[in-house]
């Protein structure tokens, strides 16, 4: 529910003087739960009446937001920040900005400092946040939120257009060398660079990175991805790479279906190294060659949400062979060497059993990604193969991946996906027996490759 604010002394709305690019401010109050009040506090150090947010009954989760909004009329594809100082009182869940754009009546941007709130008793912090305006956007609406009990006390909050940049070409900061490597790389290796206007768009980019928190940064850098409209490029920050690459990794499994059928199930696999793609490839292979007498293998994919497809299809290998599986191809139309049961940096071992004429049922489902799809592809066309359960994610593209300077990891859908017949999937890849219910899946898949025994 909308309420709007007035001042008790005065009877006139909340307003405070030139603090962003309208004068005077109105300010309202967002309160879905009705446990917060919005009032006039004492005087800023700039002389202006502060604006408190409090509730003294509100659970942890229950939040409020004071907000304003101002027309972006020529403020489209520049930098905007938006600054406040907040002073807090009894504040455990946490005080900060947030911002939305709209074009019209959609959101189309929304941005908060949830990752940095400001939590304490008497405690006071500057809070800011630089954004980039799209060139469709026609509003802006900000505030400070208040999350939980307590009173947060907002001085001197401005939003308008950030500084003039430098010149850029001689401030080589970490932030604007990440920002830079960021856009060369999705100019000239995204599938759909050309849906992007870059004269326009990267000189407010390069000043925002200048300019702004490393949460800017990579905000902003998702943004990009994300007008790419590809479902498929993504952006770590560094500390969220690092996370991941420290993660263990899972091996294939094994289960044994009456005694003539064998079920390998993949999961994800994000390593690259060496030893970690070796011992993936190695994990599958095995299985197969200690079950060779099954009569029929499941091979199921509903749980591998991708990373590194190479190791899934070595791990693959007796039911793949060693002929061509599939192809990468590039917007001009030019094709990849074609994809085999090999991996780089993995000595060739022992191929194992012959298994390319077993009859193969291949589980799907809606977490099967990426890595997970191509696996899937490669397995399209093979003799004696037929796909059960539903369409998968639909990430059926090549990634290019880079370590951006501060460490950062960077992902770029670069080529489209084919399979050893041609065809190019853009989107999921469908099954040939629709089955939601996952054991139904099983069932239809079992007796499936029993009919062929």
């Amino acid at each position: 529910m909308k309420k709007q604010v007035f001042l008790l002394c005065a009877g006139v709305f909340l307003m405070t003087s030139a603090k962003g690019l309208s004068d005077p401010v109105q300010w309202d109050l967002f309160d879905p739960q009705h446990q917060f009040t919005l009032s006039a506090g004492s005087a800023c150090a700039d002389g202006e009446k502060a604006v408190l947010l409090h509730s003294a009954t509100a659970s942890p989760k229950q939040f409020a937001v004071m907000r304003t909004a101002l027309s972006t009329d020529g403020l489209q594809n520049k930098v905007l920040r938006l600054r406040a100082e907040l002073s807090v009182q009894d504040v455990q869940a946490g005080a900060g900005l947030w911002v939305t754009l709209y074009d019209g009546t959609k959101q189309i941007a929304f941005r908060n400092t949830q990752k940095d709130m400001v939590r304490g008793h008497g405690v006071t912090r500057v809070q800011e946040m630089t954004l980039w305006v799209p060139p469709q956007a026609t509003r802006a609406v900000y505030g400070v939120l208040l999350l939980g009990p307590g009173t947060v006390s907002a001085c001197g909050v401005h939003m308008g257009p950030a500084m003039p940049a430098r010149d850029l070409n001689t401030d080589q900061s970490v932030a604007v060398q990440t920002m830079m490597f960021a856009i060369n790389a999705i100019r000239t290796q995204a599938l759909h660079s050309s849906l992007i206007d870059w004269e326009s768009r990267t000189p407010p980019l390069l000043e925002l990175a200048r300019d702004g928190s490393t949460d800017d940064l990579y905000a902003e850098i998702r943004h990009l991805l994300a007008d790419l409209h590809d479902g498929h490029s993504f952006v770590m920050p560094p500390d969220m790479a690092r996370r991941m690459a420290a993660q263990p990794e899972q091996m294939p499994v094994f289960t044994k279906i009456g005694s003539d059928i064998g079920r390998i199930a993949l999961p994800s696999l994000t390593s690259h190294s060496a030893a970690g793609m070796k011992e993936f490839s190695l994990a599958g292979q095995q299985i197969f060659t200690q079950a060779a007498a099954m009569r029929g293998w499941i091979v199921d994919l509903r749980h591998d949400r991708g990373g590194n497809m190479w190791p899934m299809v070595q791990a693959l290998r007796p039911l793949l062979g060693s002929g061509d599986l599939g192809f990468f191809e590039d917007s001009s139309g030019k094709r990849s060497a074609p994809w085999r049961a090999v991996v780089q940096g993995v000595v060739q071992q022992n191929d194992g059993p012959d298994l390319s004429r077993v009859p193969v049922a291949v589980l799907l489902g809606p977490q099967t990604a990426s890595a997970g799809e191509a696996v899937a592809i490669a397995l399209k066309g093979r003799p004696n193969t037929r796909f059960f359960g539903t369409a998968t994610h639909g990430q059926t593209s090549g990634n290019k991946s880079f370590t951006l300077p501060d460490g950062g990891m960077l992902a770029v859908a670069a080529e489209f996906e084919l399979d050893r017949t041609g065809k190019r999937y853009e989107g999921p890849v469908q099954p040939d027996g629709m089955e939601a219910d996952p054991d139904g899946a099983e069932r239809a898949a079992e007796a499936w490759l029993r009919q062929g025994f």
